[in-house]
């Protein structure tokens, strides 16, 4: 592990420490772990920051007691309870640790056996139960962190799941996304807005998605995550490939050493295995006629337990290497909706009959009358095309060639199966209806099939899943010479590449419903990026200054013999067939410099990245340059009080339009030169104020109390719209992308932790208040105003804005020496209205109303010993059929789940 820190020291009279854990910290575990140092004799505070960043805890000292003191070199494996020792010897300062703190203090005189007196440097947490004093703030309103524990508890059936037990975070259509990631931030989602880097490499892939528009899709098992990263708003750090980031990042770390081995072992192996209930494996028919007309099951057994996962990791360590080799699998059928709140989602539409008068002959009465119409699926009944199948395999290796250079290299495989389909498709067939399909008889000739639907009898479409193999690699090398504060040195080089199998094109000669919308498509990324960071003092000020510069590239093309499924037999020879797939390359390149001052009590970060992109699309002929841009980022931090923090970050930031906006296709959107786009340019700033008290109700507890407000807006906001060919009627139209004038979202952010011995809780509540989206062009072309609340609805808009409310409340408590872990989580959010005739005239029966919602869901995690761990997890408690904010349909979420785990280690 390398320990030099990009960052600032941290030295105010209480330093920021950024991130909340919702379990309790594991002090204990860090103080026996041991880390690898390689630092030079040099200032103290420079020491002590990058001894508790190795160690990942936060650092609480008062700048004037470290001034003008020196620490000694730190070479070699030490423990942390070492590392201080010997950093704070002959200091007069003593170092203890408290939950995930490391506070610095005066040295406490203790009395000797001989009755002399002597300083302790290292004082282990639970030496001396009285915490006096000590205030702990941590900051963390713009940033989250989880861990592989955190990311165990929140158990769901999607790999986004993970992600729903944070304010501000968002999961686009989560249940239709093929057991992917596309994470959206306070309201801004979608096309590099929210990029996700894996092990340092960015990972999406772009989907079509029909009348949905697209996916931003990031394939990954969630039992392969170690560790997650979140910061909302543009980036106040320095990070290579942040261009574009308008909403926020994902940083994921993949297993490591640490997660697999035993405490001391060298050599070993962690296993992990996982059922659920809840779920049904689907019988596709093979006949693309036939998959319409998919019999959906309403009978979900309680213990019918057929989805599930396992995987089996392992990791060697020894003085100058580290490897790591893992392979997950799951399996997850098509879940069951709810039964409770079903009647919110029965439409009431009011229709006119004629009847023969009563009371004047020869006329007719208008006669008002009420049908219900309820949802496509069931109470309880089974969700088409929900099912997704996976195999995952990691491969990590670090290798130290001196105690100044390290390689770190890792290679990902992702291969899987999953049910996708259009929206236009989301309908459902009762008793008495007749269904058709095609079949080809014993002569080759095709022969048109019908059959009524028998009563007790329900029919869906149920498409073959789609597939994807996705393939990472990556290598970061690191130097970091021991005499040479000014040179922290990483050159970092990755590739993916994904080749993906869909239903969501458009032409295809294989057949009709699915078969016509099948594609093949690559999608392939690469990109390199040199960093440096320099640390030094002007006029005693601490400063850390991190510059760099980076390359990516970007191609989506199609299959290399795409035509075998889009030429017909009709067409001529000298036909000139154009593929139904994007075909073309972004090129983009970024320099950037990032400078963290601390001028105690107030830390300020300035962020400069400048970024330019070139786009080409091969079918169309056509290049499209976007000038360069400059990213500004200002982030201020001041300790207001000794228990009190305020925050404030200002940011001015740019998104390129991508490749897939700027390139044309068969599919349903499309660029136009008719309607030329531009980049979208991002203001932002968010406020917050955080306090801590300690020792309210019992010694050792711990309040925290935060606030934020933030404002993003969005000017010249690229997304879909269907709007007029030029000199054509209104309703010819072009679906296409297109700059919105802009997309204001205010909000506010609150939150409440408390943690005890005992118990825990953490509560927060966002809330957007005044959310405004103007176009003018949309506006004129559906003749309505320019502003609204809602969105438009001749275009995907609707779907970008969050509900007006949102709650999340987590409650827990650990007994029997934190054994046992358990408690429940609860979600709610308000409801949410589309523009009315949303998507109308697509086919789509789009969803104009959500009803709110909430969910309860139960865990109870057990800790056999060290090595072994279980748990179980209820889902949906109370069994809600619900929808999510983010989905086009009524495609309701799972039932009540029932999942259980068990996790050891060898």
């Amino acid at each position: 592990m390398r320990t030099r820190s990009v960052l600032n020291t941290r030295l105010t009279p209480l330093a920021f420490a950024l991130g909340l854990s919702l379990s309790l910290p594991a002090a204990a575990q860090n103080q026996l772990s041991v880390y690898e140092f390689n630092l030079a004799k040099q200032p103290m505070s420079h020491t002590l920051t990058q001894v508790a960043k190795a160690a990942s805890m936060n650092l609480i000292a008062d700048a004037k007691l470290l001034n003008g003191l020196q620490a000694p070199a730190l070479h070699g494996e030490i423990s942390l309870n070492k590392a201080l020792e010997l950093t704070l010897q002959n200091s007069n300062l003593t170092a203890r640790i408290i939950d995930n703190n490391i506070i610095i203090k005066a040295a406490v005189s203790v009395q000797t056996s001989s009755n002399h007196k002597r300083h302790t440097s290292f004082v282990p947490d639970g030496a001396n139960s009285s915490q006096q004093d000590i205030e702990v703030i941590e900051v963390k309103g713009d940033r989250l962190h989880m861990h592989r524990e955190q990311i165990a508890r929140t158990k769901g059936l999607s790999n986004s799941d993970i992600f729903s037990s944070f304010a501000g975070i968002e999961a686009n259509n989560l249940r239709n996304e093929a057991g992917a990631l596309d994470i959206g931030i306070r309201g801004v989602q979608g096309e590099g807005r929210v990029p996700i880097f894996i092990d340092g490499s960015l990972q999406s892939t772009h989907t079509n998605r029909g009348y949905m528009g697209t996916s931003d899709r990031t394939y990954i098992d969630s039992n392969l995550i170690s560790k997650v990263n979140i910061e909302k708003g543009a980036s106040a750090k320095a990070s290579p490939f942040s261009s574009g980031a308008i909403g926020g990042m994902v940083s994921i770390r993949t297993l490591d050493t640490q997660d697999i081995l035993k405490s001391g072992e060298q050599l070993g192996a962690l296993i992990k295995v996982n059922t659920h209930n809840n779920n049904h494996t689907p019988d596709v028919p093979e006949s693309f006629g036939l998959q319409s007309y998919y019999e959906v099951s309403n009978d979900n057994g309680t213990l019918d337990f057929a989805g599930g996962g396992f995987t089996l990791a392992t990791a060697y360590e020894q003085d100058n290497l580290k490897a790591v080799l893992a392979y997950s699998k799951k399996k997850v059928g098509n879940y069951f909706a709810g039964s409770n709140g079903f009647e919110e989602f029965v439409e009431e539409k009011e229709y006119i009959r004629w009847e023969p008068s009563k009371t004047e002959a020869g006329k007719y009465d208008e006669i008002p009358y009420i049908e219900l119409i309820p949802p496509p699926v069931n109470q309880n009944g089974e969700v088409v095309n929900t099912s997704f199948e996976s195999d995952s395999y990691l491969a990590k290796l670090t290798y130290e060639f001196t105690d100044e250079q390290s390689l770190e290299v890792n290679t990902r495989f992702h291969k899987q199966e999953a049910g996708e389909m259009l929206a236009s498709y989301w309908y459902k067939q009762r008793a008495g209806d007749t269904k058709f399909w095609k079949e080809t008889d014993e002569n080759g000739e095709d022969q048109w099939m019908s059959e009524e639907i028998p009563e007790g009898v329900e029919t869906m479409p149920q498409w073959q899943p789609g597939s994807a193999l996705v393939n990472s690699a990556s290598a970061l090398y690191r130097f970091v010479p021991s005499n040479n504060a000014l040179v922290d040195l990483s050159v970092n080089v990755w590739r993916t590449s994904a080749r993906l199998q869909q239903y969501n094109a458009l032409g295809s000669n294989l057949g009709q419903n699915a078969g016509q919308y099948f594609h093949r498509v690559n999608n392939k990324r690469h990109g390199v990026s040199v960093l440096n960071a320099s640390a030094f003092a002007v006029a005693n000020k601490p400063i850390t200054l991190t510059y760099g510069l980076s390359w990516q590239s970007e191609t989506l093309s199609p299959h290399q013999d795409w035509q075998d499924n889009f030429k017909r037999d009709w067409h001529p020879a000298d036909f000139k067939l154009k593929s139904t797939s994007r075909n073309g390359e972004q090129t983009k390149r970024a320099i950037f410099a990032n400078a963290q001052i601390d001028l105690a009590p107030v830390e300020l970060a300035l962020n400069l990245n400048h970024h330019d992109s070139v786009n080409q699309d091969f079918q169309a002929e056509n290049t499209l340059k976007f000038a360069g841009k400059t990213d500004f980022t200002l982030q201020a931090k001041y300790h207001l009080l000794d228990n009190t923090a305020v925050k404030a970050k200002y940011s001015n930031a740019y998104r390129m339009p991508n490749l897939y906006e700027t390139t044309v296709s068969n599919e349903v959107f499309s660029y136009s030169s008719d309607y030329p786009i531009t980049s979208e340019k991002t203001k932002s700033y968010d406020i917050g104020i955080e306090s801590e008290f300690t020792n309210l109700m019992q010694n050792g507890d711990k309040l925290v109390l935060s606030a934020e407000y933030f404002y993003t807006n969005i000017e010249n906001m690229l997304a879909t719209g269907f709007l007029p060919k030029p000199d054509k009627p209104a309703w010819d139209q072009k679906f296409t992308f297109t700059n919105y004038d802009k997309f204001e979202l205010p909000g506010t952010e609150l939150g409440i932790y408390y943690q005890s011995d005992l118990f825990y809780s953490k509560l927060s509540y966002t809330k957007y208040s005044n959310v405004e989206m103007c176009s003018s062009l949309m506006a004129q072309a559906a003749d309505v105003e320019a502003c609204n609340s809602g969105g438009f609805a001749g275009s995907l808009t609707p779907l970008r804005v969050p509900p007006e409310k949102s709650y999340i409340a987590i409650v827990g408590t650990k007994l029997f020496n934190d054994a046992i872990d358990t408690g429940f989580t609860y979600k709610k959010h308000t409801e949410k209205h589309h523009p009315g005739g949303f998507l109308s005239g697509t086919g789509v029966t789009a969803l104009e109303y959500i009803p709110a919602g909430y969910q309860l869901d139960f865990y109870f995690d057990y800790t056999f010993s060290d090595d072994i761990t279980g748990n179980i997890a209820i889902t949906n408690l109370t069994d809600q059929y619900k929808v999510s904010t983010g989905s086009i349909v009524a495609m309701p979420e799972p039932g009540q789940t029932i999942s259980i785990g068990l996790e050891f280690k060898l």
